[in-house]
């Protein structure tokens, strides 16, 4: 399965291929972006987790996504999800939906070179701040897509 997922990965027509990982390099991934979906996550989860307004995730097909080094960190907020974070810095690296093993959600912020990415929806927009504006063309959904 591993051996597919690598293939899948790294032989897709269109590769758009990218790394990232922590603050301190402990932990560090690669991704293909290609048909990459990306949005800000308002849900009080996303909030305390980031500590911020919201969480921007980057989601590809579970194939399109490898650890080179695997964080040591996982915490469960709710039955939904494992996120996965480096236990030397803490930074919040992965969102693993529980039940949603064909899709890996990163932490926008943890690419090396996020250039050319579009907030295409916000979900959770319940939780936004008030002070947060939505972001102008980005799909708005008060729970999840």
């Amino acid at each position: 399965m591993e051996q597919m997922k690598n293939k899948l990965l790294l032989e897709a027509d269109m590769a758009d291929l990218r790394q990232g990982g922590c603050l301190c390099g402990a932990a560090r991934y690669e991704i293909n972006l290609h048909d990459q979906r990306t949005s800000n996550c308002h849900c009080r989860d996303c909030q305390k987790n980031s500590g911020g307004a919201f969480m921007p995730f980057t989601n590809v097909d579970a194939g399109q996504f490898r650890w080179i080094t695997k964080p040591g960190g996982a915490f469960s907020a709710s039955e939904k999800a494992v996120r996965r974070f480096c236990s030397a810095c803490g930074t919040p690296l992965t969102w693993e939906g529980v039940n949603d093993s064909d899709t890996q959600s990163v932490s926008t912020g943890t690419l090396d070179d996020p250039s050319g990415l579009e907030i295409t929806s916000e979900i959770y927009t319940r939780s936004r701040w008030p002070d947060i504006l939505p972001v102008s063309g980005a799909r708005q959904y008060e729970k999840s897509t």
